[in-house]
This record gives structure tokens, sequence and C-alpha cells, in this order.
């Protein structure tokens, strides 16, 4: 073994299992995420969409996950964050790769070894990049022909033919052509030679020889096949090296020739292309999934009914993303209301509900000591923004986010979904009036709902519909400590007000607040 891959090796074994460091400039994520909108703009069937996506942080929970080793991988893995799987088939293929890159280290490294050297580009987009409806051959043509040419004049200019200054004429035409048309196509070369280097890249896998692997990759293999003048050709340089091979390069065109050959070719499989790009990133985010396993302090490996249960039952659930998370169960089989003081870990506790759901289902991996359970299409209506550019109010946009809950429930079964503080956007009777028929509309719809509140008039209107949980506090003198752990039953306390004089707000102001709050709970009316 060749000592740069000796360090190869031992950079890889060293990383495996820690949180990766990777680096993301300005726009990379809408280039990584090129995969997945390809994907959804030509497929039916259920993704994340993107207010769950953003409520839940999603980005950054891959970037914990993302390893960085290429852009297949990195591609692939956020589609398969947004695509969390809904079939036995499709979980199955996760779940038996991620066991395999854990079970088989030697293996596994033979794999990351490979993709390590494919490495990763973002600046390129290969999911458009050979569209076949994007050019035609106009340009082969032409190369070709002007190249034929020049070595035509060639011949008969040496036999005296026509004049050689034809011949070089032609020569210097073709070198002013190409000058201009590397200035063109020159990020296209790019694009092209790592497309070119991800077909050797499978191949390179495929001659590892093993029988698990190659099961998972079928599909992967058998379009690699059809990708043969892939390997027979090999890619293009479109570098001025000064070297013969580039002179003739520049006098015959060989280079925008071979350039246009593969592209309209690779026009012509751009769905093998897709297939091999697919299983090269299935290995990755096996790998990835695998190496943040083997992070954790604790994880369990799902055990998921796709029969359309609608059942979850999580012990010791945490958050990925926080240290030192407090554990928490949940049970559910039917919705659940919570409430609770400000800061005590509702909002919290919704995330990491949907977010050990979405990452069970799309990474076989649950942040938990167990989980059993359904599988599920999620949804959530959390952190929301006033739309500016829209001219939407809060509110236009909460209702707006929590329609769109209520429409996927006409079609699609069974739904998880979160939802914070119903209603924030509006005054108090309204908010309480609508919240509660909302969220009866959402039960009776047969969605799996857990709501967050802090209007304990809906613990009253809405009992007998759902179970009811709280998160509560302790109060000491002059403090206040939570110990964001699930509860039974409605909270009892609030806190809002106590938290003024905590942040130092003037004794008086605290005290009428408080008064104000009390005659309003007892009478129903406002001093």
């Amino acid at each position: 073994m060749f000592g740069a891959d000796r360090k190869r090796r031992r950079r890889l074994e060293a990383a495996f299992g820690k949180k990766p460091d990777v680096y993301f400039a300005d726009g990379d994520m809408e280039r990584i995420r090129a995969w997945s909108d390809y994907r959804r703009e030509r497929e039916d069937g259920y993704s994340v969409d993107d207010v769950t996506w953003h409520d839940l942080d999603m980005d950054r929970v891959f970037r914990r996950i993302d390893p960085g080793l290429s852009t297949p991988g990195e591609q692939v893995l956020y589609d398969t964050l947004r695509h969390p799987a809904l079939t036995g088939e499709e979980y199955g293929s996760r779940a038996r790769l991620i066991a395999f890159m854990e079970a088989q280290p030697e293996k596994r490294l033979e794999v990351q070894v490979v993709l390590d050297k494919l490495g990763r580009t973002r600046r390129s987009d290969l999911c458009t990049a050979f569209a076949p409806e994007a050019r035609g051959r106009g340009r082969f043509i032409l190369y070709t022909a002007l190249s034929a040419a020049f070595a035509v004049s060639l011949v008969l200019g040496a036999l005296g033919v026509v004049p050689i200054m034809a011949a070089l004429l032609l020569m210097s035409f073709n070198m002013m052509l190409r000058e201009f048309a590397l200035r063109r196509v020159r990020r296209e070369f790019d694009t092209l030679n790592y497309s070119v280097a991800e077909v050797f890249a499978l191949r390179r896998v495929q001659k590892l020889g093993i029988p698990d692997l190659d099961r998972e990759l079928t599909d992967a293999y058998g379009a690699l096949k059809k990708l043969r003048f892939v390997l027979r050709t090999g890619g293009v340089s479109g570098m001025d090296t000064g070297n013969a091979g580039d002179l003739l390069a520049s006098l015959f065109l060989l280079d925008l020739i071979t350039y246009e050959y593969l592209k309209n070719k690779l026009w012509l499989h751009q769905k093998d292309l897709m297939a091999v790009i697919e299983g090269l990133g299935r290995l990755d985010t096996a790998i990835a999934a695998a190496s943040w396993r083997a992070g954790m302090d604790v994880y369990a490996v799902p055990d998921i009914a796709f029969d359309g249960s609608a059942q979850l039952h999580i012990r010791g659930m945490v958050h990925p993303l926080l240290d030192a998370a407090v554990p928490n169960d949940l049970d559910l089989g039917g919705p659940i209301l919570l409430t609770g003081s400000n800061a005590s870990g509702k909002s919290t506790y919704l995330r990491t509900a949907l977010l050990s759901v979405l990452l069970a289902q799309s990474l076989c991996t649950a942040a938990a000591e167990s989980y059993q359970g359904g599988a599920f299409t999620l949804y959530s209506s959390m952190a929301l923004e006033d739309d500016l550019l829209a001219g939407e109010s809060y509110y236009v946009t909460e209702i707006k986010s929590i329609r769109r809950i209520l429409t996927a429930a006409e079609w699609e079964s069974p739904i998880l979904c979160v939802v914070d503080e119903v209603l924030r956007g509006t005054n108090t009777a309204e908010r309480i009036a609508a919240s509660s028929a909302i969220l009866e509309t959402l039960f009776d719809a047969g969605v799996l709902c857990l709501a967050a509140t802090h209007d304990l008039e809906l613990c009253a209107l809405l009992a007998g519909k759902c179970r009811l949980c709280h998160f509560a506090e302790t109060v000491g003198e002059g403090s206040m400590d939570f110990d964001y752990r699930l509860r039974e039953g409605p909270a009892r306390s609030r806190n809002a007000i106590r938290l003024l004089g905590m942040m130092g707000f003037d004794a008086a102001l605290v005290a009428k607040a408080e008064r104000r709050a009390k005659r309003y709970l007892e009478t129903g009316e406002w001093e």
C-alpha cells in the first residue's frame, strides 16, 4: 500500500465516530439539496416539506451527521432525510447497509477510501447538466468536421494538391476556436469530469467484490453496464500544459470533441448516471449514519411496523444536537396536549419527538434507549414568521400552516404532527375558540397530534379528546429551576410574571401585574 493511501486510511479511521468538521460556504446547502429538489419535481410521493424542515432545524442536523466524503454522499444523505422510509422494503435496504458499515469496519474502510478519493464538488449541478432536452449535437458535428478538415488539409498540402496556407489557416482557426470554447465550457468540463469520476468510483466499489454491498447495488451496477463508454473514454482535461498532447488537442479540437461526445452520450443515459450517483450516495449515507451512531451516547435501532398503525413508544428520547439532554419518554396512542410554564421544555419536547421519528424512519437510528412504532408522514407548525414579501401577517401564516396539515390528512395516513402555540397571532377569546376547534378537527381526522399551549382553558375544552401532560418548574428564593421532565395532567402554575422580577423589573410593576392576573383568573374580568 502506498504511503498516501496509508495516511488516508488512518485519517478516515480516526474520523469515524467523531463529530464531522466539514466547511460549508454560503450557498452550499442550496447546491446540496439540488438532488432532492430534482427528485421531488419528478416523482410523486411524500417528502418532508420546507416548513417542517425549518421547524426542526434540519440543515443543522444534516451538518452534524454529514462527513463530507463525496458529493453523491452529501446529496443522497440530504435526500434521505427529506424522504423518511414509508415501506418495509425501503427501510430494510437502508438498515442493512448501515448495519454492514457498523459490523465490517475493514470493508467499510475500503469503500470510504474510494469515496474519499472521489471527493466532493459543490459547484456543479450534476442533476440537470445532462438533461436530454437541454442541447443538441451541433457542436460535436462542427468540431469533428473542423478536425477532419484540418487533417485532410495537412495531407493534401503535403501532396501539393492544395496550398499549405489552407492548413495554416485552419490550424489558426481551430486554435482560436478552442480557446474561445474553453472559456465558455470550462466549468462544464468540471461537471463532466466529476460525473466520469463517479462512474469510475462505482466500478472500483464493484471490483471490491463485497457480496453484501453487491446485493444492495443491483440497480446501480445495471446502470454501470450501460455506461461502459465512459470507462473507455475517460474524462477531458481542457488544461493548457504546453506539452505535445495539448498541442494536438488544440489543433484537432480533441478535448472539445471528447467533451461533446461524452456530454451527448450522457444525455441519452441520464437515468443511468443518476442511478450511479444514487448508488454511491447510498453507500456514503450508510457510512455517515454508522459514524453518527458510533459517536452517540445512546441509540436504538427502531422497531417500525409498516402496517398503518398509529402507535409510538419511545424510551429515553433525547435531542441529538443537545449536550447533556434530559431523556423523556413518549407514548402516543392518541393526541397529547402539553401545557407548562415558559422555558419549561414544551417546544424542545415537540421538536425532539418529531425529529426522533424522522431520524428513525430515514436513518434507521433513534437517539433513545428504545423505539417502537408505526411509519408516519410528518408535519409541524412551530417556528413561523411574518411573510413580509407576501404581505401576510403572522396569523395568516399560522392558519396556512395548519391548513396544509388538514389537507394532507385527506389522503395521507397515518400522520404525526406537532403544533406549538396554536394561533398565537390573534386575540385571546378568538384564539382559544379557534384553537380548540382546529385541534378537535385534527383529532377527529385521525392525525396523531402533539400540541403545546399556554392557554390552560384548552385543557378544559379538550378534556376527553386528548391526553393532558405538562412540564413544571421548582421555585426557590430568587430562582426558578426546571427538570425538563414530562408529567401527566395539566399544568398548575404560571411563571411569566415571576420571571419579570427575576430579570430585574421593578417590584411595583411585578406586583401590579400579579394583582391583575389574579383578579382575571378569579372573576374573568380585568381591572
